[in-house]
């Protein structure tokens, strides 16, 4: 199979150029769900107390629908105002959905990484850590339990090379998430590290993520 686009794997910016197929990220009682290739997802900051019900009923159904391939982006904040019991529990039943219904999870982790490993510790499902920007040793650590790192806009600072450069490949995507700035930008700092050809990754990125989300990109 011959992989000639960029793969935006998490974005919350639909964009329609022929040279880019992009994952949207569709947060749950936020958000109406798009025709397009989408994750959903109950993101611990719009859990809403009253409504988590609704939120799961629909969530529910949405994963029923062929355009939707992966649970998230879910997970842990701990610089966020919900109560943490509830964030807890939220994460919980979306870890177990996502089981049921057999499809990645994209994890948001905010200074609660060793909590979050804790609950994902049964999964039988690829996991996918968005927006990475920690230390090595945390790389490390996650790459261990077989997940997937997800890099954005923030290597472009420079202070990421050593992620690109020692992340497997075939562990690796890259996304927008919310910035303004390409993924054609992304992948071509990502290249100048790594010193591989952008055909080349394009390549692995493409062959990555039809494993990890089962479909096919056209």
């Amino acid at each position: 199979m011959h992989h000639s686009l960029y793969i935006d794997t998490h974005t919350h910016h639909q964009e329609r150029n022929k040279e880019t197929f992009q994952l949207k990220n569709v947060i749950i009682g936020k958000e109406s769900l798009p025709t397009l290739p989408c994750s959903v997802g109950i993101h611990p900051w719009y859990i809403i107390g009253s409504d988590i019900k609704k939120q799961f009923i629909l969530m529910k159904d949405y994963l029923n629908r062929e355009n939707v391939l992966a649970v998230g982006e879910c997970g842990l904040d701990k610089l966020c105002k919900t109560d943490w019991e509830i964030q807890t529990s939220v994460f919980q039943r979306q870890i177990d959905i996502a089981e049921n219904v057999e499809k990645p999870l994209i994890i948001h982790c905010v200074r609660a990484y060793q909590e979050v490993l804790q609950l994902l510790r049964k999964t039988t499902q690829p996991v996918i850590f968005h927006g990475f920007n920690k230390n090595i040793e945390l790389v490390c650590q996650l790459l261990k339990q077989g997940y997937y790192i997800s890099l954005g806009a923030d290597i472009l600072h420079g202070h990421l090379d050593e992620h690109i450069r020692e992340i497997p490949l075939n562990k690796i995507f890259l996304e927008t998430d919310d910035k303004p700035i390409p993924i054609i930008d992304i992948y071509a700092y990502f290249c100048t590290v790594r010193k591989i050809n952008l055909p080349q990754l394009k390549e692995q990125i493409g062959e990555n993520f039809e494993r990890v989300f089962k479909y096919v990109i056209k």
